[in-house]
């Protein structure tokens, strides 16, 4: 749920609306001092294709109130945010929300909130449609009781974390079976996401796990409870994210030893082939997970493996999937405009001053360029890594821009927090997607980095620097 792929689109609001629609959501919340609030909400329709999934936006909230309506024809997660701390999280980050809810979340005051936001256990939910949030709720604040007693997750045995989840993943289960409210199909939804939200963390500790015991327990704690039985119903796969790391703990005995840990990004094509080997009895599965894989790649950077995986999914993927066309247009699409030795996008952007640079004007230099936004996770994360990359590289002809695509305010707020201080800051001028760089470049999954070579060609997609950092730097001097 945290890899998260999103496409930014600019939605109509008055106070702090959307557009006419038959969902609502009201955010309550106090305005004790002078402190100016701003709500953000993103919407996840995991049931649509992957190129039209995710709704974001952001507006201030007017004497403690904002509002949003909005459309959705399944399902879906809603996100929501009031100055960038997260209102459900501890918790999870999302909700499930239906087609005509009307929900409203009484949220404290700003002064309670936490590191990561103010807890789904502080946050009052009614309306029409709240009993499946009370449920996920109660589900989660018991096994909140349980982390609360677990030691610092650094410290704690692979063992320990397969008993500690199994006692969680048990709790949910009970939970959800007392209940007698909430429809079964919803209840699956519920728990697909908290087990996906328990299992992400478990999975990853595995794959970086050289304990001699790590199959077993496996065996044991989610292989012969059926664990992963909820994942492989009708459509659940694509609310609770965690086959891929289950198969691939299934392939290798001793998964640390092939890089499991960041095996999909490493080894893209041999990922593929498990997917394809392993899911041959689910076919819808095996096709979504394919096309999400490829879609993460071709959005993470283009290069010759991209293409082989391309063709790989081209042999091996229905063709008749919903995604299939999708996949097919952004490859060709892409392809065009970022295949190494293309002509970088021939830019004018200004700087905070108003000055503008355009890509010419960096003929001669390699420039690393970054896109990001107030708010991304991904972004922030990524700060220190091109902090370090850019200390290392000093004195040397190299240019680091970073490109928000905010509205001024908030891409000045989040300079130096979501992109690193040190970079040329350029912006899109408030116009985000339909600014023409954007509409034809048309990235959707940020941070995104591309390294143009000194005569203004892109290169490459360059090593993750937040993960490898030193090829990052080895990479780009190459191009000196």
């Amino acid at each position: 749920m945290k890899n998260i792929i999103i496409t930014l689109i600019s939605l109509l609001y008055g106070i702090c609306t959307f557009a006419q629609g038959n969902t609502k959501i009201t955010i309550n919340i106090p305005q004790v001092d002078t402190t100016q609030l701003r709500a953000t909400i993103g919407i996840l329709d995991p049931m649509l294709n992957l190129d039209s999934k995710y709704y974001r936006d952001t507006a201030v909230i007017k004497d403690g109130k904002c509002q949003f309506t909005f459309d959705i024809k399944h399902t879906s997660y809603i996100y929501l945010l009031i100055n960038n701390k997260y209102v459900t999280m501890p918790g999870d980050y999302a909700v499930l929300v239906e087609p005509n809810d009307d929900l409203t979340f009484d949220v404290p005051s700003i002064k309670e909130v936490g590191f990561f936001g103010w807890g789904i256990g502080k946050v009052n939910v009614s309306g029409k449609g709240s009993e499946k949030l009370n449920l996920f709720k109660k589900a989660m604040g018991k096994c909140l009781e349980i982390y609360a007693k677990d030691p610092d997750y650094a410290k704690q045995s692979i063992t320990y974390k397969y008993e500690t989840t199994d006692k969680k993943l048990s709790v949910v289960d009970s939970m959800l079976s007392r209940d007698k409210t909430v429809p079964s199909n919803i209840k699956d939804l519920l728990k697909a996401q908290m087990y996906g939200t328990m299992m992400t963390m478990l999975f990853r500790s595995s794959k970086r796990s050289e304990s001699d015991s790590l199959r077993s327990l496996f065996d044991k704690y989610i292989v012969s409870k059926n664990r992963m039985d909820v994942f492989f119903k009708k459509d659940v796969v694509k609310y609770g994210r965690t086959i891929g790391s289950y198969l691939i703990l299934s392939e290798f005995r001793n998964p640390v030893t092939v890089g499991a840990d960041d095996f999909e990004k490493k080894h893209k094509i041999r990922y593929a082939e498990i997917l394809v080997k392993r899911l041959k009895k689910y076919p819808e599965i095996r096709d979504y997970l394919l096309s999400d894989h490829l879609w993460t790649c071709i959005r993470g950077g283009f290069d010759s493996t991209t293409t082989k995986l391309y063709q790989y999914y081209c042999d091996n993927a229905d063709f008749n999937n919903p995604n299939y066309n999708g996949v097919v247009k952004l490859y060709e699409n892409t392809e065009k405009k970022f295949a190494a030795g293309k002509p970088f996008y021939n830019f004018a952007l200004p700087d905070s001053t108003g000055t503008i640079h355009k890509l010419t004007d960096f003929k001669g230099k390699v420039l690393v360029i970054d896109f990001w936004y107030n708010g991304c996770g991904g972004c922030k994360l990524m700060v220190p890594a091109l902090e370090q990359a850019e200390n290392e590289l000093k004195g040397k002809n190299v240019q680091f821009i970073s490109i928000g695509i905010d509205k001024r305010r908030l891409w000045l707020e989040g300079i130096g927090k979501y992109s690193s201080i040190n970079s040329l800051q350029l912006y899109t001028e408030g116009q985000s997607k339909d600014h023409p760089m954007m509409k034809y470049l048309n990235i959707s999954a940020y941070p995104r980095l591309i390294i143009v070579d000194k005569e203004g060609k892109i290169a490459e997609a360059p090593p993750e620097p937040r993960s490898r950092k030193a090829d990052f730097i080895k990479f780009v001097e190459k191009l000196l």
